[in-house]
C-alpha cells in the first residue's frame, strides 16, 4: 500500500485528470484537421499571488504584486482551435500576517544551560519571494474575425519555486527565559536575549515550497496589427490543486546560542505551534489572478 497520503494522491489524480484530458481532446482536434499552423509568442504577465492556506486564528494570507514574461509555442488546428505550451520565468511574492503570538521553545543558552525560551510577536509579517518557473498546456477556442477575436483558454501548469526566501518583521517581540533548575524566569538582560525588541526586522531566511499543479482559464481579445502578427490580452484565474505546505515542526521564532539578540525566524510555512505540536499553516494553495500579454507571429 502506498504510503502518500490519500488527500495528495487525490490531488494529483485531479491534475492528471485535467492533463490527460487537455491532451485528448488536442489529439482529437489534431486528427480531424488536415492544416496545422504553427506559430510563437512572446509577452508578459502581472499578477497578484496568494498562497491560500488554512492556518491558526490570526494568521492572513496576503495577495502580492508580481510579474514575469512569457515565452511559448501553439498548433493551430484549424480556424479556431489552438493548442499551447511554453515557459513563464517571473519573480513572485506572497506574504501572511499574524496580530499576535505566542509560544514555548526548549533549548540552551550560551553555557549549555537548558531553558525555556517564551516570547510573544505583535503585528508579525512575513514576505516570501521566488523565482517561478511555470511550464502550462492548455486548448484555445477563439471567434473568427480578421481583425479582432475572442478567446478562452483552459488548461493546466506545472509551477517551481527557485531560490526561495522567507522575510519577517514585527512591532515588537518580547522574550522570556525559564530556568527550571532555580524555577526563576528572567526576563533581562537583552544582550543574553531576554527583554523587549521594538520594530524588529529578522534576516532573510532560506525557504523549501514543493512545486505546485494549476489548474487555470484566461479571457480575452485579440487584434490583428499586421498580416499575421497578432497582440494578445488576456485576464486569468489560476487554482492551485496540490498542498504546497512542508511542515519541519521548527519554532517560528528560534533562540539563537551564539548570538542571542540575533533571533532566528522561521516562515510560517515551516514552522509549528512548539506548546501543541500543529503546524502553523495547514493546507496551502498557490492562487494567482492578473493580466497576460502576448505579442503572436508565425513561424
Amino acid at each position: 500500500m502506498s504510503n502518500q497520503p490519500y488527500f495528495k494522491r487525490k490531488e494529483m489524480s485531479l491534475f492528471n485528470k485535467i492533463s490527460m484530458t487537455l491532451a485528448l481532446a488536442c489529439i482529437t482536434m489534431q486528427l480531424g484537421s488536415a492544416q496545422q499552423q504553427w506559430r510563437a509568442y512572446a509577452g508578459s504577465t502581472f499578477y497578484f499571488a496568494e498562497l491560500n492556506a488554512d492556518g491558526q486564528s490570526g494568521v492572513k494570507s496576503v495577495s502580492e504584486p508580481s510579474a514575469g514574461i512569457n515565452l511559448g509555442i501553439a498548433a493551430g488546428l484549424n480556424d479556431n482551435w489552438s493548442i499551447h505550451s511554453g515557459l513563464g520565468i517571473s519573480y513572485i511574492q506572497t506574504g501572511n500576517t499574524v496580530g499576535s503570538y505566542r509560544d514555548v521553545e526548549n533549548t540552551t543558552d550560551q553555557e549549555g544551560e537548558s531553558f525555556e525560551f517564551r516570547y510573544n510577536l505583535t503585528n508579525y509579517e512575513e514576505k516570501q519571494q521566488s523565482v517561478l518557473l511555470s511550464i502550462p498546456v492548455s486548448v484555445q477556442y477563439e471567434t473568427s474575425g480578421n481583425q479582432t477575436r475572442f478567446y478562452s483558454k483552459l488548461g493546466a501548469s506545472a509551477n517551481f519555486f527557485v531560490g526561495s526566501k522567507s522575510t519577517g518583521s514585527a512591532n515588537s517581540l518580547v522574550t522570556s527565559g525559564y530556568f527550571e533548575r532555580f524555577n526563576g524566569e528572567l526576563t533581562a538582560p537583552r544582550f543574553a536575549g531576554f527583554g523587549t525588541f521594538e520594530n524588529i526586522e529578522f534576516t532573510d531566511k532560506d525557504l523549501e515550497i514543493k512545486p505546485s499543479y494549476n489548474a487555470f482559464v484566461e479571457l480575452g481579445v485579440k487584434e490583428q496589427i499586421t498580416t499575421g502578427h497578432w497582440l494578445y490580452i488576456g485576464a486569468f484565474v489560476e487554482y492551485g490543486l496540490n498542498d504546497l505546505s512542508d511542515n519541519q515542526g521548527s519554532s517560528l521564532i528560534q533562540y539563537n546560542q551564539n548570538q542571542p539578540i540575533d533571533f532566528i525566524n522561521n516562515s510560517v510555512l515551516n514552522a509549528s505551534n512548539q506548546t501543541t505540536g500543529e503546524p502553523f499553516l495547514g493546507k496551502i494553495n498557490l492562487m494567482m489572478i492578473g493580466l497576460r500579454i502576448n505579442y503572436d507571429f508565425g513561424i
